[in-house]
């Protein structure tokens, strides 16, 4: 019998199919979206593949273990060792983390039915792999909108409740009452609403006593300190313990402040890192740890650091909120290639320092330089440093680009000529508007100059194709992108006169700004004038970042950010 690492030997076509042993494929390691299987469905399965076979082939790929894993069909490949196969035919893809997770999902959550606890993970899942969009995952899952949000409100239902959700002790709305509560508070209740036979009425009656702590709570309490619902009345007035003892009985009003201070919290977290996703709209499968000791100093400081996929977590779990968690990568594609680029750079360097020739006491000796302590060298990464600005900072430098190129090519008469000669060579192969050419060439000829015509025609197209009027940013930019490769010193010019702005550096994120400045040498600058005067510039908001940056006095001849280097590819 032939063992999985022989089968993947056999494997020529990365999308083909192939004979396996089923209890030799390993589990996807995205994690299995249904929460439960119906027994009944299973044994009618494992029936029909004893009988019949299997009809519709589970799909695998090659992992970045070298594993043979399960995408789609982990029931199929389940059942088939429950009745004792011993092989099986697979389709074997060649897929990444993403496709994988995408196909695994779409399988597991658009193409079943889905028990309703199952449907609340799909939610989580879907909304986690389109970075926090509603709207494009209840799309991919063929949902409302309204019913996403309705599936998501029970996200925050600790595991026992969601099990009795599941195995119909409770209802939804039950669920849904005590998804707003601590998780010790939540498991309490449950006990009693199942014991009692508690109704939803019953349930949502009695919420309104439960008592919240708010010694934790992380809004602003200072409301709270007159509040009929804040226990600490009764504390102070019979010397019953400390303030953190004290509860709120108003959940309604604890949830709702509690929410504004997320939204609070989170809007900071943006102007400072970009993408803020809540833990509760991000999956662990769908995201990877980001720093310089898993990608490298260079990678992480020159690409990750100004990447869109680098996003930061908003702890928004009752009893946890506001917890941050920092440099989550959620491009895991990206983020393995980067990782193994390190591990392949460290043994490349390993390897080289193996190889290097011993010196002899004679050469030490007579070498007065002293050797360098490698504890401090960077490891040398041949791999690029991979980077994805974002959208706001990438539109941002394409308006820069084509109201700098608008400019400069406005007055230059070679182009001009040539842009119009290019017009008029493609309308008559095209022959689009045939008519109306002939009737404003037959106007221009009997009232105009040979000059003058030659004059309008430039002008004229010049115009249209250089002021906002003819094109928009978008298309304009597909325009000049050409001219910036093309015309010999435009790109090379476009470096040299860029200044920052408060238009083309406000779409910076502050981290990314930071950068900027540190690529440039402003930070250093800063810091030679005052001592730590840098970090002060920057610890602020960012409104207040951008006008230390635009009023410091600094010489950017021959910078640019590298966002707009690579549009113009210079």
């Amino acid at each position: 019998m032939n063992t999985v690492t022989e089968i993947k030997e056999e494997i020529v076509n990365p999308s083909q199919s192939i004979s396996v042993n089923p209890a030799e494929l390993k589990e996807f390691k995205g994690g299995n979206t249904r929460r439960k299987n119906d027994e009944h469905a299973f044994n009618e399965l494992c029936e029909s593949i004893r009988n019949v076979g299997i009809i519709q082939k589970p799909v695998v790929r090659t992992n970045s273990e070298g594993e043979l894993e399960i995408v789609v069909g982990h029931r199929r490949v389940g059942a088939a060792v429950c009745v004792g196969l011993e092989r099986i035919d697979v389709d074997h893809k060649d897929l990444t983390d993403r496709e994988a997770m995408e196909m695994h999902l779409c399988e597991n959550t658009v193409r079943q039915d889905l028990d309703f606890v199952s449907q609340i993970e799909a939610s989580k899942r879907w909304l986690s792999f389109f970075n926090g969009d509603r709207e494009s995952a209840a799309k991919r899952l063929m949902w409302s909108v309204k019913k996403l949000n309705e599936r998501l409100e029970l996200i925050h239902c600790c595991d026992q409740v969601l099990d009795a959700l599941d195995q119909g002790k409770i209802k939804a709305g039950h669920a849904l009452i005590l998804s707003i509560l601590p998780e010790k508070i939540q498991i309490g209740t449950l006990k009693r609403v199942i014991d009692e036979k508690l109704t939803v009425a019953e349930l949502k009656q009695r919420a309104t006593k439960v008592q919240l702590p708010l010694g934790s709570a992380k809004f602003d309490k200072t409301d709270c300190n007159s509040c009929k619902h804040n226990s600490e009345r009764q504390v102070g007035l019979f010397d019953l313990g400390d303030e953190q003892s004290s509860t709120c009985s108003f959940a309604t009003c604890y949830r709702d402040k509690t929410q504004a201070y997320l939204s609070h919290q989170k809007a900071q977290l943006e102007e400072k890192y970009g993408k803020v996703l809540f833990v509760s709209e991000s999956s662990p499968a769908d995201r990877r740890d980001v720093d310089v000791t898993t990608v490298g100093e260079q990678q992480f400081t020159s690409g990750c650091t100004q990447c869109s996929k680098r996003i930061v977590l908003l702890d928004d779990r009752p009893a946890h909120e506001g917890n941050v968690i920092e440099n989550q990568c959620i491009d895991i594609d990206c983020n393995d290639k980067c990782v193994s680029a390190l591990v392949k750079a460290k043994k490349e360097n390993a390897k080289k320092a193996q190889n290097k020739k011993p010196i002899s006491q004679t050469e030490n000796k007579a070498n007065t330089v002293k050797p360098h302590n490698t504890s401090t060298v960077p490891v040398e990464q041949a791999e690029p440093v991979a980077c994805q600005p974002s959208n706001v900072v990438i539109e941002s430098h394409k308006k820069e680009l084509v109201e700098f190129a608008r400019k400069e090519l406005k007055s230059n008469e070679l182009f001009r000529l040539s842009l119009a000669v290019a017009c008029v060579k493609s309308a008559h192969s095209e022959l689009r508007g045939f008519n109306k050419v002939a009737e404003i060439a037959v106007e221009l000829a009997s009232t105009k100059t040979k000059a003058e015509i030659m004059e309008e025609l430039s002008k004229s197209i010049t115009d249209f194709i250089l002021t906002s009027n003819g094109a928009d940013n978008a298309n304009a930019f597909q325009f000049y992108e050409l001219a910036f490769k093309g015309i010999d010193g435009l790109a090379d010019k476009a470096v040299e006169e860029w200044q920052p702005t408060k238009d083309n550096i406000s779409s910076y994120t502050i981290e990314g700004l930071k950068q900027l400045c540190s690529s440039s040498g402003l930070d250093k600058h800063v810091d030679e004038v005052a001592e730590g005067g840098f970090k002060a510039i920057y610890s602020g908001k960012k409104s207040d970042f951008v006008k230390s940056i635009l009023s410091t006095k600094f010489n950017w001849h021959k910078f640019a950010p590298p966002a707009l280097l690579n549009l113009i590819k210079r």
